[in-house]
């Protein structure tokens, strides 16, 4: 599995469209996002470090947890166009994707993404790669 995951984050990093891991529960995410912090990811936790993160070509992750709110939803829709713009709740945002260095990449529960995908947004049509156990 270690090899699994190991290829799977080497084509998440050069992925025009954010990646997604489904873990199968609280333990197997923690466990996925230790291997991929050791893999280079760094965690980020809000609107404007996703822009940063973006804007500077950084492999970044996040972990979902409840509901895909607003934000989330329209950058993941407008990370493969090659632009993204987003309110911070201050300031507008705009950022071009580094497709060659960066990467967004989504932990998860099998159990949340079932509730997302049962809500009026799909989670699933957002993202290109996925990986499951």
């Amino acid at each position: 599995m270690q090899n699994e995951i190991k290829k799977f984050l080497q084509l998440a990093t050069f992925s025009k469209e954010a990646s997604l891991m489904v873990a199968g529960d609280e333990k197997e995410l923690e466990t996925l996002e230790n291997k991929v912090s050791k893999f280079g990811f760094q965690k980020i936790k809000n609107i404007r470090e996703i822009f940063n993160a973006v804007k500077n070509g950084n492999k970044t992750y996040f972990i979902l947890k409840n509901e895909l709110e607003n934000n989330i939803y329209n950058i993941l829709a407008q990370y493969p166009t090659g632009q993204i713009n987003a309110y911070d709740g201050k300031n507008n945002l705009v950022a071009n994707p580094n497709y060659q260095a960066g990467a967004i990449l989504i932990l998860i529960t099998e159990e949340n993404l079932n509730q997302i995908e049962k809500s009026n947004k799909s989670l699933l049509k957002l993202i290109g790669l996925t990986w499951r156990k």
